[in-house]
């Protein structure tokens, strides 16, 4: 009997054609779950908590193999079992009033110390009576010294800032300057400090705004375009290699490294830089044209939480082969993750949606961690609904999966569809989209108990020349999706 079949989901989230238009191994819809390297739908991990116990402090990252959380010096703040703190003076311009960290962007080891850039809300009240208050960034070193704070008059002080050829580099407005080589707190000694001159190769004003590199290449991003340098330990080498027009990033704290690429978020998507191997050169990728029509509104409805930096940021998960650029979108969070496998050839996205406000998140010891203002999570596979502080309860995960309407290569034909099998892991509901001019005109939904194929056919019951179906799931259990067949009888032409 004539069958439609999907069994191969490698093309995952794409929004690049119509939906009536789409090959069947692309999804409409992929919510709240993943394609995995056999090819298949599979549901998210689960968030569990791990301590509520971090009011107080800012910013996870790991130093020194342990999970770490900062807070202001003498803060009092005790951290939970198996985190560590790092303690940071407060920086106050007007040297009266109040001074808070609100959060870190940036912490990684230099020369055997934390190297962290800190986000500062300050405010002074002066003596008419007028306040003056905003968030400012400031660099520290905690390498023993009576203050953690960068005094060097030449430190840019800015969120941009990457580690490159025994050096620190830190956007500058129009330039990028870098520290000494081993001596993070020395930006001003001639001959070893300095900066690049990237505004010599650019046609506009317009400051830098992020800063990134992999390999021996440093990228500097601008509004509308990039630019790649070679930088090496002997600042003389440093060397201009291209300029990349339209592709600029004004969200440094979105950057991930991984496989040879540097993904980020521009405004009109994400795109990646990529080394090419046999040219030696690096050139524009659009990793991210597959769902541009869904990140754009949410780079424009995103919001930073309060007291944080960036609205956007982004993590390179090793241990699920995954990029997560993570949104706040004011009453939850919305993660767009990019799976990749050059082997299995899998190179896709989908959406994830968490009912907690992500405010940092970091890796360690084969474990993914969030925090937010007060809880520490991590990802777990042995729950299957998100574990959340305790008193709230448990909340599901709302999994849905949307394909693109098929027509069996018979377009305009009409077909009795009147049973279908599946393979599937779980019980998700499924039911079915008719009619690609509306997408609201969807059939009554039935269970699905399981692999189907061993028993009888599942009865469908739909007459229509296309047909696309949808899966949900939201019960405390596993879910994945291998395969499915609908079954059909031609009926001719409907026109």
């Amino acid at each position: 009997m004539p069958a439609i079949t999907y069994a191969d989901f490698s093309g995952g989230l794409d929004r690049r054609l119509p939906i009536n238009v789409q090959e069947a191994s692309r999804l409409w819809v992929l919510r709240n779950a993943y394609i995995t390297l056999g090819k298949r739908v599979q549901k998210r991990p689960a968030i569990d908590i791990v301590s509520n116990s971090l009011t107080g402090s800012v910013g996870l990252k790991v130093v020194n193999d342990r999970l770490t959380v900062f807070t202001a010096k003498a803060s009092g703040f005790t951290p939970p079992p198996g985190v560590s703190k790092i303690e940071l003076d407060l920086y106050n311009p007007y040297g009266i009033g109040y001074a808070q960290l609100t959060d870190v962007v940036y912490a990684e080891q230099f020369q055997g110390f934390p190297y962290v850039v800190g986000y500062y809300f300050t405010k002074y009240t002066g003596p008419s009576g007028f306040a003056v208050d905003g968030y400012t960034f400031r660099h520290s070193y905690v390498d023993g010294n009576p203050s953690t704070l960068i005094t060097d008059s030449n430190c840019p002080h800015t969120r941009a800032v990457t580690k490159a050829a025994s050096r620190i580099f830190a956007i500058a407005d129009e330039v990028v300057r870098y520290s000494a080589a081993g001596a993070a707190r020395d930006w001003t000694t001639a001959s070893d400090a300095g900066f690049l001159p990237t505004s010599l190769q650019q046609d506009t004003s317009s400051g830098a705004r992020a800063v990134g590199g992999y390999a021996d290449k440093l990228v500097v991003f601008f509004a509308e375009n990039a630019q790649i340098w070679t930088v090496a330990v002997d600042p003389s080498a440093n060397a201009f290699v291209k300029r990349i027009d339209g592709v600029g990033c004004y969200l440094p704290q979105s950057l991930a490294t991984f496989a040879n690429d540097l993904i980020f978020l521009s405004p009109f998507g994400f795109r990646s830089m990529t080394q090419q191997a046999q040219t030696d050169r690096i050139d524009d990728n659009d990793v991210g044209v597959a769902i541009d029509k869904l990140v754009v509104p949410d780079i424009d409805g995103s919001l930073p939480a309060a007291g944080v930096a960036d609205q956007v940021f982004g993590q390179w998960i090793p241990q699920l082969g995954q990029y997560w650029a993570i949104f706040n979108m004011g009453t939850y969070s919305k993660a767009w993750v990019y799976t990749y496998s050059r082997s299995s050839k899998i190179a896709c996205w989908s959406e994830y949606t968490f009912p907690i406000i992500i405010t940092a998140a970091t890796t360690r010891g084969g474990e993914v961690f969030m925090r937010t203002a007060g809880e520490l999570y991590k990802l777990s596979t042995e729950v299957f609904v998100d574990q959340l502080q305790t008193g709230l309860g448990d909340t599901p995960i709302p999994v849905e999966v949307q394909m693109a309407f098929q027509d069996a290569k018979q377009p305009g034909v009409a077909k009795q569809f009147f049973g279908a099998d599946y393979v599937v892991e779980g019980s998700p509901s499924v039911s079915f989209k008719y009619d690609p001019r509306d997408l609201d005109k969807e059939g009554v939904s039935m269970t699905i108990p399981g692999d189907t194929r061993p028993g009888e056919v599942q009865g469908v019951e739909m007459v229509c020349s296309s047909i696309a179906p949808v899966f949900r799931h939201a019960a405390d259990e596993d879910f994945s999706l291998s395969a499915m067949s609908l079954y059909y009888n031609s009926l001719g032409l409907t026109r």
